[in-house]
């Protein structure tokens, strides 16, 4: 498996030399393992030859421990990436204790689209700026999105009540009386 044999194994390697030499480790995975390794589960290779979508029908995201999962969007091709975000999957990465722990979430666009990407659409700067930069809280995706799998310590397991039909959670309407 892409994960165990190119981002953990390798990872746990070097925290093993490190600890020896007293060496604070850097980063744990680079947004493009993240990508390579969403490819391979959703078996999407991607048409990745400049600005735009991830893969051909998602974008990744990944975030250590619980923090936001940052979007940027680019000065000459932002906005249309934009409405790309709307229209299509979002891959959500949790991470944390190196590795250790990963969960992937599952939110489609349109589930995304009215609580985050038409907000931004609408607070788009005029004159634009290098990068426009937005944050999905961690806590949207664990409320709203679908846990796909989880990996601990290599290991995956797979939650026994996803569910392709997921909508985002919606308050609950009072019962009349």
């Amino acid at each position: 498996m892409f994960f165990h044999a190119y981002m953990y194994g390798p990872l746990q390697g070097k925290l093993r030399l490190y600890g020896a030499r007293a060496v604070k480790p850097g980063g744990v995975a680079m947004p493009s393992d993240w990508e390579v390794f969403a490819s391979i589960l959703v078996k999407d290779l991607g048409t990745k030859l400049g600005a735009g979508i991830d893969l051909s029908g998602y974008e990744v995201k990944s975030a250590e421990g619980h923090k936001n999962y940052e979007y940027q969007y680019h000065k000459n091709t932002g906005r249309h990436k934009l409405r790309q975000d709307m229209n299509v999957g979002h891959l959500f990465f949790d991470h944390w204790n190196h590795l250790r722990q990963v969960d992937l979430r599952y939110a489609h666009g349109n589930w995304i689209k009215q609580k985050f990407f038409d907000v931004w659409l609408r607070d788009y700067p005029d004159p634009y700026p290098q990068r426009y930069r937005r944050n999905i809280p961690f806590n949207w995706v664990k409320e709203n999105g679908i846990l796909l799998m989880s990996l601990k310590d290599g290991e995956v397991t797979f939650p026994t009540s996803a569910s392709t039909s997921h909508q985002p959670t919606k308050k609950k309407a009072k019962p009349s009386k």
